[in-house]
């Protein structure tokens, strides 16, 4: 890159190019006080993970990651330290940054001196002896420390003991561990758990191809400004104009363009109904459309589509008021409609995510239904999607989607779970509100009720362990809820739930028989000879969670009795499923201090799932000192994990036992567990409990 500061350049990149060539960059990115922190989640990570490997697998000629803009840090020509200002891009030039940690770490890369010496020119500059980390951060020293301790031995290091690729303990930045340890349980996983691309994907074979393809392939626009641009009104200019057409608006174009003026309109009033996919429509409308349990027709979205109060002086405000005024009138702001019920909610999909699923249960209309699993759920490839399975110039087949896109969402509003995002992402409660759940049709209830407790914890389960971004489990869903409306008229069990908790039951049981691929459960789970450590799929540990708050707190009495182990719980404290993504050992991997030998240290019984802060909390401490700060939090309410429980059932401090036996014991009561509520998991359909012999 030129070293004329006063020059504005644009230029493509790859990790390739950024370290070799006539435009390499052999400055450090500066990352300034000013900017946020790491803010990607799990979910973020993921998704660029995912999207990388479908466009490597799929032989993309690119896969284009976004755009950074830097600029020079010190303009001071006195001043020895020079460094290119991150304005814009952090995030996803951290995340990369991260996935080279990984890879350069992982065994097979390793063997590749090439590759391995690539990767390490992307993370530093400089010679071996004194190597400088490409990412440096101002006023961030605990940061700055650790990409500067990693890259001086290309490893962790935990009290002097080297560490493997799983280890982030060196990292003291909760996000970016956290973004690691997806970045390295994706790369490690022998089948990645969380996609709904039906084939195998075997990406720990893979990784030296997958490497080399996000080495070259994986590209961004580097704009450099020239060092006397004013960054504050850089700032305010990029908020402020230039705000690009999303996709989806792109998409509604294509389906109303060529309506006459007034379908035009009344269809764009739908469409934009079900565009705030967070909130929840509004009452009069719900109430309209009898909640989503009736089939619309043209006659209801013409007619009967009204919106909730935009303000006091507009009680009896409707669409069809709004379709009298000029377009480029104001629409009103959508608001909740109970006073008493004014808390922000998150969907479990974004809505380009919601259009497509909707589009797969279209096309099962018009198609047959093995088009369902062609059509994905992707959001980058929404226009795409749509082109190859929806003719826009067929108007009235287009308005039939829109009008299958709103009896879609009403059951989305219904009958299924939103987060309150005011509580955070970890702790949030995830809950059905519905106006069917009340006795007054113009309130909106929370739904309870064993059957309906049981629904809303098995949807956050599924929500939780699979493809938080896409929510692959929602197609089949909405699907099914749209089906009984089509073939009975009104959904007759909206009140007890019964016919909805099947078919979720029977979507999990798919899903769990899916995940096994022919495999036993504990050769799954890591329950025989030494088990899998952190590769187990952490879709078991979601699934026994469900399981065991079903028996402890849901009193469900329609399992097999030989299993119901009793818990390290008395009060009751509530629980609640939660986003978290860290394998912990109970008998510490790195400092093995108590009774379990090392055959047994990697196996599912010695296993929990909990959050990365949790993780860190216990780090390599006994099983004893576990066991005592597990029941300090749960005297206060707090439940990190049930299998964690059921493991400190037999006391705290000095007193807990913790050895071989234990472990198996607890094993064994566990994957009873599982087939209790799976008994296909079982051959022979019994709860026998022998001892895994390991």
């Amino acid at each position: 890159m030129t070293n004329n500061d006063n020059a504005l350049s644009t230029k493509k990149y790859s990790a390739e190019m950024l370290t070799q060539g006539d435009y390499r960059i052999n400055l450090p990115f500066l990352i300034p006080i000013y900017q946020r922190l790491y803010t990607w989640e799990h979910q973020h990570v993921e998704r660029l993970l995912v999207d990388l490997w479908a466009a490597y697998r799929s032989d993309q000629p690119e896969y284009f990651i976004g755009a950074v803009v830097v600029s020079p840090a010190n303009a001071n020509p006195t001043n020895k330290y020079q460094a290119l200002e991150l304005i814009d891009g952090q995030q996803r030039m951290t995340t990369l940054w991260l996935i080279a940690s990984v890879l350069v770490t992982y065994k097979a890369l390793t063997a590749d001196a090439d590759s391995l010496q690539q990767w390490k020119k992307f993370m530093a500059l400089g010679d071996d002896s004194s190597p400088m980390a490409r990412l440096d951060f101002l006023g961030r020293e605990n940061d700055k420390a650790a990409v500067s301790s990693f890259i001086k031995n290309w490893c962790c290091s935990c009290d002097g003991k080297s560490c493997d690729s799983d280890c982030n303990g060196w990292l003291k930045n909760e996000a970016m561990s956290v973004a690691r340890s997806t970045i390295s349980r994706f790369l490690t996983s022998e089948q990645y758990e969380k996609t709904d691309i039906s084939e195998s994907q075997n990406i720990a074979d893979k990784i030296p191809g997958f490497s080399a393809y996000i080495w070259s392939k994986a590209t961004f626009v580097i704009t450099r400004l020239h060092s006397g641009t004013d960054k504050n009104r850089f700032f305010d200019t990029m908020n402020s104009r230039g705000i690009q057409l999303e996709k989806h608006e792109i998409l509604k174009a294509k389906l109303l363009n060529g309506m006459d003026e007034p379908s035009r309109q009344r269809y764009a009033k739908a469409w934009d109904l079900c565009a705030d996919i967070n909130g929840y429509m509004p009452t009069e409308c719900q109430e309209k459309f009898d909640y989503g349990r009736i089939v619309l027709d043209e006659y209801c979205i013409n007619k009967s589509i009204e919106i909730s109060r935009a303000n006091k002086a507009q009680d009896d405000f409707t669409l069809e008021d709004i379709l009298s005024k000029p377009e480029s009138d104001p629409q009103p702001q959508p608001q909740h409609e109970e006073k008493k019920q004014t808390k922000a909610y998150r969907s479990v999909v974004s809505f380009p995510v919601f259009l497509l699923h909707v589009l797969r249960i279209f096309v099962c209309h018009q198609k047959p239904p093995a088009a369902l699993k062609d059509i994905s759920v992707d959001d980058k490839k929404l226009i795409s999607q749509f082109e190859e399975n929806l003719a826009f110039e067929d108007k009235p087949l287009c308005k039939k989607f829109i009008g299958c896109l709103l009896e879609c969402r009403l059951l989305l509003d219904n009958f299924v779970i939103k987060g309150h995002v005011d509580e955070g992402s970890e702790f949030a409660r995830w809950e059905i509100w519905s106006h069917l759940a009340g006795k007054k049709a113009d309130t909106r209830d929370k739904r309870t009720g064993q059957t309906w407790d049981s629904i809303t914890m098995l949807q956050t389960m599924m929500y939780f362990s699979q493809d938080t971004t896409r929510a692959p489990w929602l197609t089949d869903l909405l699907k099914g809820l749209r089906e009984e409306t089509e073939t009975k008229g009104r959904w007759a069990t909206a009140a007890d739930g019964g016919w909805l908790l099947a078919q979720l039951q029977q979507q999990d049981k798919q899903y769990a028989e899916k995940r096994l691929s022919g495999n036993t459960l504990e050769k799954i789970v890591g329950a025989e000879g030494k088990g899998l450590s952190t590769k187990v799929p952490h879709y078991w540990f979601f699934k026994l969670e469900y399981c065991l708050w079903e028996l402890w707190f849901n009193k469900n009495q329609t399992i097999c009795a030989c299993a119901k182990p009793q818990p390290l719980i008395e009060k009751k404290p509530s629980f609640r499923m939660r986003h978290v993504t860290s394998i912990e050992h109970v008998s510490p991997q790195s400092r093995n201090n108590g009774d379990i030998t090392d055959l047994l240290l990697d196996r599912f019984g010695n296993l929990v799932l909990i959050s990365v802060g949790a993780n860190s909390s216990y780090s390599d401490k006994d099983p004893s000192v576990k066991a005592a700060e597990f029941t300090l939090k749960l005297d206060k309410g707090m439940v990190e994990s049930l299998k964690l429980a059921h493991i400190f059932k037999n006391g705290s401090g000095n007193s807990l036992r913790w050895n071989d036996d234990d472990l198996k014991a607890h094993e064994t009561e566990m994957l009873a567990v599982l087939k209790a509520f799976h008994p296909e998991l079982e051959k022979n359909n019994t709860c026998d409990q022998e001892d895994n012999k390991g």
